[in-house]
């Protein structure tokens, strides 16, 4: 990796932080109601046993997920007594990087940080980082590397190099409500759908009062740059060249206004003009509003990660619809190959701290990794173990006989085999990038755009001007 100029590269990162959403859907595991969130009590960190060596983690989940990643960290430090994992909260993905592109010129870094996919490129372009192969290969623990899930190691692996160890790791589903797909004569047990099956399910689900007023939509959608990117993975369609960023040089251009792209965005908003689906907007907002009609029975299908799964189950029980939760694939044409993206977030080892502190937060990665804390992780939160040792696991077979949900998620994302195409692309600027997207999808959606290509076209635009000024501040 070349060296760069610090403060160029900051402040290339002021310019392009400055535009980034404060959400990501790579993060979706939340109770979606209409009434505030009840207050979650925090779980108090276990003392530090004296003389340990402390490794501060920085992490971005919250709630009732960054109590289970307290509870992780407990369970580790309550293991042994060398070391002393201090978890901080970072408020989100996003606000963990961004904490720690402004630590470049500070110095003020974690040891430990876990990391969304969406800022691979940015974590290697710090040159702070120790990949975790390294300790993998020196420990002759190479056997975790090859029975980590493929999808998830992929997201990861980067020009050969496993930088960071998946931690965390979830995909998108289609979710629907069982009950109004037996009212409707649906099928809600076959999980491959196409577009033109989801906009039968959506005229079909879709119901009117006796005035003619729409009492529940098909479908809810909401501009997210994470289902556009699943999208074209399923399609086996570069986000980017060259081959996503991942063969061996850096993306150099975006290149999301093709084929599936236009497909996509004039999909939703067809069944939005139709009258069959809603839209509620994009990112955050879009996502919570989404997430709660769907809840409430006001519409029947509903786009999230698998990791919404018991939020959305919860919420759908005190909705009072009666609604049962069920689980499709991400549509597709027929005749696609691909395979859904894994999202989510992975553990990444600094340099600056002293080799003990290194040592220390390899050490939590390699207790983070075991089937045991993997298959605790998967069946408190909802995301997948990273390790497929943690299936042979009762408590793990437990938790998938009591939400077998979960087992069309594993299916989907073992669809088909690893490719640069369906796997996240990198990129200095992949946050901004879903900037510019869900910005191009709301001015679709309000018609200050004629056509999806013009979207597209409008935001590959800013994208491509915006990681040309990346690659020439960081380096090629």
């Amino acid at each position: 990796m070349k060296k760069h100029n610090l403060f160029l590269f900051s402040s290339i990162l002021v310019v392009l932080l400055a535009i980034v959403l404060v959400a990501s859907s790579s993060v979706m595991a939340q109770t979606a109601t209409n009434t505030p969130a009840p207050t979650i009590t925090p779980v108090p960190p276990v003392p530090r046993p004296e003389g340990s060596t402390e490794v501060t983690f920085w992490y971005g989940l919250g709630g009732n997920l960054g109590n289970v990643v307290q509870e992780v960290v407990n369970r580790y430090n309550s293991s042994q007594s060398t070391y002393y994992v201090n978890a901080v909260f970072q408020s989100s993905y996003e606000d963990t990087i961004n904490a720690i592109n402004a630590g470049l010129a500070s110095g003020d870094l974690p040891d430990l940080a876990q990391v969304f996919e969406a800022g691979s490129q940015r974590m290697i372009d710090t040159g702070h980082i120790l990949p975790v192969q390294q300790f993998f290969e020196r420990d002759g623990m190479t056997d975790v590397i090859e029975d980590m899930e493929p999808a998830a190691r992929a997201n990861y692996e980067i020009n050969g190099t496993l930088y960071s160890a998946p931690f965390n790791s979830s995909t998108a589903m289609l979710y629907i409500n069982r009950a109004a797909f037996a009212e409707a004569g649906l099928n809600p047990d076959e999980p491959m759908v196409t577009f033109d099956q989801v906009a039968d399910f959506a005229r079909a689900l879709t119901v009117t009062d006796a005035s003619g007023n729409v009492t529940r939509y098909g479908l809810g959608i909401y501009a997210d740059g994470w289902f556009f990117e699943q999208e074209h993975a399923v399609h086996d369609a570069y986000m980017g060249i060259p081959n996503n960023g991942r063969a061996g040089e850096r993306m150099t251009e975006y290149t999301y206004n093709d084929a599936i792209g236009v497909q996509w965005l004039e999909f939703l908003k067809g069944l939005v003009d139709e009258g069959v689906a809603v839209y509620y907007g994009s990112a955050a907002g879009g996502s919570s509003a989404a997430a709660a009609a769907f809840a409430n029975g006001e519409t029947a299908m509903h786009f999230a990660s698998i990791a919404s799964l018991r939020g959305l189950i919860a919420a759908a029980a005190n909705g009072g619809a009666g609604g049962e939760v069920g689980v499709l694939y991400m549509p597709r044409n027929e005749g696609a190959t691909g395979k859904t993206i894994v999202g989510g977030a992975s553990l990444w080892i600094t340099d600056v701290g002293s080799t003990e502190q290194q040592e220390g937060a390899w050490d939590f990665i390699k207790f983070a990794l075991t089937p045991e804390t993997q298959a605790f992780w998967s069946v408190n939160t909802g995301y997948y173990p990273v390790v497929r040792a943690a299936y042979d696991l009762p408590e793990m077979q437990a938790g998938l006989e009591q939400y077998p949900q979960f087992q069309v998620a594993v299916d989907q994302i073992r669809l088909a085999d690893i490719t640069d195409a369906n796997t996240a692309h990198v990129s200095g600027i992949f946050v901004p990038y879903r900037t510019h997207y869900n910005e191009a999808v709301e001015r679709y959606m309000a018609g200050e755009f004629s056509t999806a290509q013009e979207a597209l076209d409008s935001a590959v635009a800013i994208s491509n001007e915006q990681l040309e000024e990346y690659n020439l501040t960081v380096g090629s």
